[in-house]
């Protein structure tokens, strides 16, 4: 289809932009960095708890590092487009607007499915190695895959509820705010809710998502789980892109 043939070249030109911005750069450094400062720890011989302990640590700077990235990197590239006016280039082709957001949010998603691919590896073969340092105590990998696969979900939420803002904001700065501002009232959800805040109920829930969960379970979730967890999400970025399509069509740029 040529709408599909267009979202695509719009999602391959927003992931070269975004792979080359200094701050994909130093985002994905300072993860890093951070997932070294946990493996730094392996003076301290605690043995298969250590392991967890680098695990939870590095994983928080994925999250951390991959929610910042969800939020900062949408709203700029999406400003960027309308400052250089790059966007028009789009637009006054036979191309709709719905397609240039679903060809944006695919293009930060697949930079963020390259940001979790990289360092989950990392991270991954830092356990390993540290597990033979401590005699060959097991790392189970595919749970800290399945457990970035999760953080991956949970970041291309936030990114589509920070394109969501930019359509209607008039810049990057209150737009990355209230994007990183609405995640972080998701991640609260269920506390908002003990707290008597039902209405908080339709906002999706971020915890949802939490890659910590996974690992103490110490085990994948069924089947089910995973598919219901998967509709969840599929349903609340439907909505967010529907939403911003809606609201993009009526601006004025």
């Amino acid at each position: 289809m040529a709408a599909g043939r267009r979202i695509r070249l719009i999602a391959q030109h927003t992931l070269a932009e975004a792979v080359h911005l200094r701050l994909t750069f130093g985002l994905g450094l300072m993860s890093a960095v951070l997932i070294g400062a946990a493996y730094s720890l392996r003076q301290f011989n605690f043995g298969g708890a250590e392991l967890r302990f680098i695990s939870d640590f590095g994983l928080g700077a994925l999250g951390l590092g991959g929610g910042l990235l969800a939020a900062l990197v949408t709203a700029q590239l999406f400003f960027q487009d309308l400052e250089t006016q790059a966007i028009y280039a789009v637009l006054t082709r036979p191309g709709q607007r719905w397609e240039y957001i679903a060809g944006k949010f695919t293009g930060v998603a697949a930079l963020l499915a390259l940001f979790f691919a990289v360092l989950s590896l990392l991270l991954v073969g830092l356990l390993q190695v540290r597990a033979v340092g401590l005699g060959g105590v097991g790392v189970r990998w595919e749970i800290l895959l399945y457990a970035s696969g999760l953080l991956w979900l949970k970041s291309t939420l936030i990114a589509a509820m920070t394109l969501f803002v930019g359509t209607y904001a008039r810049s990057a700065l209150f737009t990355s705010c209230l994007g990183l501002l609405l995640a972080t009232v998701g991640q609260l959800q269920a506390w908002a809710q003990q707290s008597g805040w039902d209405w908080l109920r339709a906002w999706p829930n971020l915890a949802l998502f939490d890659a910590q969960a996974a690992l103490a379970i110490g085990q994948i979730p069924s089947a089910s789980w995973m598919i219901g967890t998967l509709g969840y999400w599929v349903a609340y970025v439907a909505l967010f892109n529907g939403l911003a399509a809606y609201i993009f069509q009526r601006r004025e740029i």
